[in-house]
């Protein structure tokens, strides 16, 4: 199966000169977190925004997105697979990059689709988008966190068990305050 065969067509597009919110809008109305940022040439790139750009690079640096343009927090290295390439290139080429989604593009550098990793697990009749998956998500899964083998686990005893099963907790229906994490503002 070739990357033209799963792509999906509805490429959207936003002036480099809109302001992240105007991007931020558009996602939100498309119920969609990517979009093309137009180049100079008609059907080519400058660049991409994401949902992530904009909370990372807008929203968690404290600028204001009605004046922030796009141009100024999109992701300017655009991964990018010939429309004729395979499947299995195209994900190999999102594991290695830790991207779930690639421009494709026609015989003449042209966008002419996307693809995202959703798309390639829709369309998976082999199993392998779960390994693809695991390695575009390996990033967000390798956060700070103690190592497997040296988390030391000692037996519980019936005491234990016990204080556990009266803990408030979402599996046996206990109350939800406080919740979680609470993240402070300002």
């Amino acid at each position: 199966m070739k990357c033209r065969d799963v792509m999906n067509l509805n490429l959207q597009w936003v002036p480099a000169t809109a302001t992240v919110a105007e991007a931020a809008r558009i996602m939100r109305d498309r119920s969609m977190g990517f979009l093309l940022v137009a180049g100079a040439q008609p059907g080519k790139a400058a660049g991409v925004v994401t949902d992530r750009d904009i909370a990372i690079r807008c929203c968690a640096e404290n600028k204001r997105p009605d004046e922030v343009s796009v141009a100024e927090i999109a992701s300017k290295e655009i991964l990018i697979c010939d429309h004729n390439e395979s499947i299995q290139a195209a994900e190999h080429l999102m594991t290695e990059a830790g991207k779930s989604r690639l421009v494709i593009v026609d015989e003449i550098g042209r966008a002419a689709g996307v693809l995202s990793l959703t798309d390639i697990l829709f369309h998976d009749r082999a199993g392998r988008a779960v390994k693809t998956a695991r390695g575009v998500l390996a990033r967000e899964a390798e956060g700070a966190h103690q190592p497997v083998e040296t988390i030391k686990l000692t037996p519980s005893t019936p005491e234990d068990e016990e204080k556990a099963m009266r803990q408030p907790t979402s599996m046996h229906g206990g109350s939800h305050d406080p919740p979680g994490k609470i993240f402070p503002v300002g």
